[in-house]
């Protein structure tokens, strides 16, 4: 496998893009890149690398790697960012008719004490089945 197929790989098993970069520093994220010779699989969090969890010289093999070890957390899709618990609870009981089963996270306190925010989350593939099925959900951060 080579890095230029892996990030459309990821995709299509349901990781969350927010979680790795390839080939460059994520925020908070799992990291495939080169140093050097070696390739390198490492976690980066508030621009400070950990210690490589993975080296190989093949790309083959590093590619490899980080699909298998990416495909086996689970991966959070934020699908809805809501001020009303209504709309939240609208959206769950919408994607639950699809199948899916949605996970709430609340915000008690956004950007003051007692202003909740009420958000939704789809775990690995069923963020395909949000996009294939909620076309016009938007994601609104006011």
């Amino acid at each position: 496998m080579k890095t230029t197929e892996l990030r459309q790989k990821l995709i299509a098993v349901g990781c969350n893009e927010n979680n790795f970069a390839i080939l460059a520093r994520g925020d908070d994220a799992f990291c495939l890149d080169k140093n050097g010779l070696d390739w390198v699989v490492f976690y980066s969090e508030r621009g400070l690398d950990s210690e490589p969890i993975f080296k190989s010289r093949s790309e083959d093999e590093a590619c490899t790697f980080f699909f298998e070890y990416l495909s086996k957390q689970q991966h959070w899709h934020l699908v809805g960012f809501f001020k009303s618990e209504d709309e939240a609870l609208e959206l769950e009981q919408k994607l639950a008719k699809s199948g899916m089963q949605p996970i709430r996270n609340d915000m008690p306190a956004y950007r003051k004490a007692n202003d909740p925010r009420y958000r939704v989350f789809v775990v690995g593939k069923d963020i395909l089945k949000v996009r294939e099925q909620f076309s016009s959900i938007e994601i609104n951060y006011d």
